[in-house]
């Protein structure tokens, strides 16, 4: 309720006094009383807007408790508010699994997971690629691996 009175008067005292300077630059006074529908308005749009906002603020809470007493990992505020998956969605992705981990057991279904990478020689394991912000020295160094391994393999002339 504290969070909702306070954004309530700030959102009143900014809207009014955005309100009184158009007003005053014309001429007008704010608190004539032809403008009593004008300032009724701004107190009810006021109202609304902070009650909005103390909604999804104490919802965004309640949300981040639950996330933290189910085990959960807690994200940080910027990834959770852009986060793709919502509970029911990572809870159906999780019963969708372990369906298709029964089926793969019952014979049902052909596990059809892409078998880990097999390194054929250690001499290929061998990186031939830097990072284009590392030394000269290592760069180079790479560069003539490279050319070693495409003569070897006779892509290259010994020219």
């Amino acid at each position: 309720m504290t969070r909702f009175l306070t954004l309530f008067g700030i959102l009143l005292a900014f809207s009014l006094a955005l309100m009184w300077g158009m007003m005053a630059q014309y001429g007008y006074s704010l608190f004539a009383p032809e403008m009593r529908g004008m300032l009724l308005v701004a107190f009810l749009v006021a109202a609304y807007v902070a009650f909005r906002i103390t909604r999804i603020l104490s919802r965004r809470k309640r949300r981040k408790e639950d996330a933290g007493q189910s085990g959960g990992r807690t994200q940080s505020s910027l990834s959770g508010m852009f986060s793709g998956k919502s509970s029911a969605q990572a809870a159906r992705e999780a019963r969708l699994a372990a369906r298709r981990k029964q089926l793969i057991e019952e014979g049902k279904l052909e596990d059809d997971s892409p078998p880990p990478p097999v390194v054929a020689d250690e001499e290929d394991a061998a990186p031939v690629r830097v990072s284009q912000s590392a030394p000269i020295k290592d760069r180079m160094a790479a560069r003539a691996e490279r050319v070693r391994r495409a003569k070897a393999a006779g892509k290259l002339s010994d020219d």
